[in-house]
């Protein structure tokens, strides 16, 4: 705001005068720098301040203010005066305290310190540095002046126009007497970006390689402090499969082996238009994997952001560096797991079904196991909540939830700070949660305040709540968003502020642990969420999510290598419903829509060879299967026949190895209970009852089982028949029969010799 200023000021004479001898030459002490207007209007005078040092003032010590001053006017800035006034008392509240940093407020006391020249003209549109310093012989903190946060502003003013920029100071004496200090957590989330899902699908690497260079900058700017992580389990994603044979874009090794889906303008990473397409991932070749996930870029992108995008994209052979920087990084401080992809736990909440939810929640406890990050119990951050997702986590029996504190006020008026700690009470049972302070919180990244000013702030406010109750100490939590980093100007500022932290003596930077070890409070709150906005996944779309899943995870079951043909396509499915992805619902579709037909292209490399009708004339037989194999790998699977009448049974399966690109038979025992033509259905199964993985394929068989015995008993009957017509003739005809001539001759052989009845004499 532009104000004219009268050019006689109402300070102290003696401390003026004094202070005009010390101070007369007040110049610029470092090189002209541009810095956007934070505190004025176009055409006005800007006031920056870029440096309070210390952060906190100790007896002893000189106070050193620096800053810039930008002439957004017409006019020449002549030699204009810069002064710094301060208000002589500590304001009673964080209400107070905002009030002056919003510019709102003159009330209290205000005294000038210094005043002097600048000591150069401002040129129109022309910035400039300038420098105030109090030393500690002349500090205005004489005799035993209360401690904590006073305000104060730089004024810069040629007589005419004037210009303005407010902070606060902070004054400690060496000892005052308290209960202890007032605790700390800061939750710093290690989560993918809208935009580096989109760039990671552009590319077709794993998101892990685009998040990693902003990640590991968080990372290190919080090493020495005991900042704890919302770590997303996709972080810990590392490349599956044999190594890449190509490269992919500027040099980049593919780890996927699945071409990148192209953006819609190939000059441009920005989100296609809505007339344009994006090649959803997996649907070009199935057997190599798709890119893992992901959208398209964000729609304000602009032409040649590859060549001025900062951070690079890890190589494979590059990300398991970064995954052991984490893991190592995990070990000194608190963890919360985030869902996998920092899913939405809104839509979640809505699921009439749970496959997705298992899932993932299955494969983030192997990522954890597998890396062997160590992360806090029952303890959930979700992006946004309301009534049916606490609901749905009360019900869960998840110990601790974290919540903005804006949507837990108190119900009634408190005249200090609580702690960040309560119960919520919901139709599916209490939940206890740590609250996240929004203004203290919001302070570590508004964009509107320089990183000292910022600084100051962070630091005034926690001075405020610990003199609300000094007896009182209370534990605190700030939250950092979860693209902190995309600008890296942030992460600079982070690490400023946090450190300047240990120069608080009324504060603690403490862990989560101990921020869960404290007990509930006993302000009445209630929950008043605010409105879910964006546009989320529908229960039916997670319902689809849901079977490609159990689809996909067949071949998990059945395949001797499944990481290197579904490890994309299951990184795709999982990380849909990604809060991230909110942002960008058209594009989110094509990713679930690609994964999807994916998965069914890679169900149609396992097929049956079509049969033709078979006639089955007994109670029991074999019936012969072909399959074949397109894929790459060999698959471990069962062949179950299913026929659409009792007529036919077939309850056994039969166990086959299909080798890769290639063809088996087996053969499947069947019974006839009855005649009749019966329809047999082919399932290719990774288990018995298991989901297939293969489109089912039928044929006809004909049941005649008693066409067998039928034909059998016909046999019998006509041979008994011969029998018994040759017996009855070889009866009919009696005795042997001879030629006349063997009769004669046996009957000679067989006439005794004649006897001689007579006696001789």
């Amino acid at each position: 705001m532009t104000r004219r200023e009268p050019r006689t000021f109402h300070v102290r004479a003696a401390l003026v005068a004094c202070l005009l001898g010390i101070l007369a030459a007040v110049g610029p002490l470092a090189p002209a720098v541009t810095v956007p207007a934070a505190h004025a209007a176009p055409g006005d005078v800007t006031v920056d301040i870029t440096g309070t040092t210390p952060a906190v003032l100790r007896p002893g010590l000189d106070l050193v203010v620096t800053g810039t001053i930008t002439n957004e006017t017409d006019e020449v800035l002549t030699d204009p005066f810069v002064r710094l006034r301060m208000q002589t008392q500590v304001p009673d509240s964080r209400n107070g305290l905002a009030r002056w940093l919003n510019d709102d407020s003159t009330s209290g006391r205000v005294e000038t310190l210094t005043l002097a020249n600048l000591g150069q003209d401002v040129a129109p549109g022309a910035t400039a540095p300038f420098t105030v310093s109090i030393p500690a012989d002349l500090s205005p903190f004489g005799g035993t002046p209360a401690w904590g946060p006073r305000g104060f502003e730089i004024v810069v003013s040629d007589g005419g126009v004037t210009g303005r920029a407010r902070s606060v100071l902070l004054w400690y004496p060496e000892a005052i007497e308290s209960a202890g200090p007032t605790e700390l957590t800061v939750l710093l989330p290690l989560t993918p970006t809208a935009q580096e899902w989109s760039t990671a699908a552009e590319e077709g690497v794993l998101v892990g390689q685009v998040a990693a260079s902003r990640i590991t900058a968080l990372v290190e700017a919080t090493r020495d402090l005991p900042v704890a992580w919302g770590l997303d389990p996709v972080l810990l994603e590392l490349p599956t499969g044999p190594a890449p044979s190509g490269e992919g874009s500027e040099g980049q090794e593919p780890t996927q082996g699945g071409g990148p889906i192209e953006p819609a303008d190939e000059e441009s990473t920005g989100t296609p238009d809505d007339d344009a397409t994006t090649d959803p991932p997996g649907t070009a070749d199935p057997t190599t994997d798709p890119p893992p996930s992901g959208t398209a870029p964000d729609d304000d992108a602009t032409e040649g952001d590859d060549e001025e995008r900062d951070d690079p994209v890890l190589t494979a052979a590059q990300l398991p560096a970064f995954v052991q920087l984490l893991v190592d990084a995990s070990a000194q401080r608190d963890v919360v797991a985030l869902s996998y992809g920092d899913a939405d736990a809104i839509t979640m909440a809505r699921a009439d079904d749970s496959t997705l939810i298992d899932a993932a929640t299955d494969r983030t406890a192997a990522l954890l196991a597998e890396r062997e990050v160590t992360v806090l119990d029952d303890v959930i951050w979700p992006a946004a909540t309301d009534e049916s997702t606490l609901t749905a986590i009360a019900r869960s029996g998840s110990a601790t939830v974290v919540l903005p504190a804006d949507e837990v006020p108190t119900t009634g008026d408190l005249t200090y700070t609580p702690s960040g700690r309560t119960e919520i009470t919901t139709v599916g049972g209490d939940v206890e949660a740590v609250l996240w302070d929004g203004p203290l919180s919001d302070t570590l990244t508004d964009p509107d305040l320089t990183t000292a000013e910022a600084q100051q702030s962070f630091l005034a406010q926690t001075a405020v709540i610990t003199r609300e109750r000094p007896n009182d100490p209370r534990g605190l939590m700030a939250a950092l968003p979860r693209d902190l980093g995309t600008d890296p100007s942030e992460i600079e500022r982070l690490g400023t502020i946090l450190d300047s932290l240990a120069e608080a003596p009324w504060l603690e930077v403490t862990s989560l642990r101990s921020l869960l070890g404290r007990s509930v409070g006993t302000e009445g709150r209630s929950y008043e969420p605010a409105p879910p906005d964006g546009d989320r996944l529908t229960t039916a779309e997670l319902a689809r999510l849901g079977e490609t899943w159990t689809e996909l995870d067949a071949f998990n079951h059945v395949l001797a290598e499944p990481g290197a043909l579904t490890n994309g396509l299951a990184v795709a499915l999982l990380s849909t419903p990604s809060a991230a992805l909110i942002e960008v619902p058209r594009v989110r579709t094509t990713l679930a829509d690609g994964a999807t037909d994916a998965v069914a292209e890679l169900r149609s490399m396992i097929t049956v060879q079509a049969g033709s009708s078979v006639l089955l004339i007994s109670d029991a037989s074999e019936v012969p299967i072909t399959i074949d194999n397109a894929l790459d790998a060999d698959a471990e699977v069962v062949i179950q026949l299913d026929p659409n009448d009792p007529r036919l049974q077939a309850d056994e399966v039969v166990p086959a190895t299909i080798p890769a690109n290639g063809t088996t038979t087996v053969r499947i025992p069947v019974t006839a209970v009855a005649n009749g033509d019966v329809t047999v259905v082919v399932l290719v199964l990774p288990e018995a009852g298991g989901t297939p993985v293969a489109e089912p394929s039928s044929f006809d068989v004909r049941v005649r089982a008693d066409w067998e015995s039928t034909g059998l008993t016909a046999a019998v009957v006509v041979l008994g028949v011969a029998f018994v017509l040759g017996l009855f003739r070889t009866i009919r005809r009696g005795g042997r029969r001879y030629p006349p001539e063997a009769a004669a001759a046996l009957a000679d052989a067989d006439t005794p010799p004649p006897t001689d009845t007579e006696d001789p004499r």
